[in-house]
């Protein structure tokens, strides 16, 4: 599966580095893009917008500092919606208010992409590993 990640802190890059291991495709994206050279040497490629990260991957992973974060890179003409998604998977990943991942689903909804919200536990070890807690929700209104 062709898969994107748009935020590569200490979570992100463990994230990746799995899915890479487990024979994904990968690209990446980082507001910081020095952040991405590991994941770009253990083979994954960089994509130099959102919107180009969002246009090649199947399913696209975001892991994002804040609600700020969140506008930033799925908003805008060089966004994760920018370009068509029609029938793609957006994973989100951050640690925010409920009401962010509510109207951010609405967004990626009327784009006509699909939408979850599947906060992670566990550490970084647990991601590299394969072994992190996931809980999969749909953002509906509450």
């Amino acid at each position: 599966m062709r898969i994107g990640i748009a935020g590569i802190g200490k979570m992100g890059t463990a994230i990746a580095l799995r899915l890479i291991e487990v024979g994904h495709e990968l690209a990446v994206w980082n507001r910081s893009a020095d952040k991405v050279r590991p994941i770009v040497a253990a083979g994954a490629t960089a994509a130099p917008t959102p919107a180009a990260l969002s246009r090649e991957a199947q399913a696209v992973i975001t892991i994002l500092t804040d609600a700020a974060a969140i506008d930033a890179v799925y908003g805008g003409d060089e966004g994760l919606l920018a370009p068509e998604v029609t029938g793609k998977l957006f994973i989100e990943m951050s640690t925010v208010e409920p009401q962010t991942e509510v109207a951010l689903a609405g967004n990626v909804r009327a784009r006509g992409a699909a939408f979850v919200e599947c906060p992670v536990g566990g550490s970084t070890g647990h991601s590299t590993a394969g072994g992190s807690s996931i809980a999969v929700r749909s953002a509906r209104a509450r």
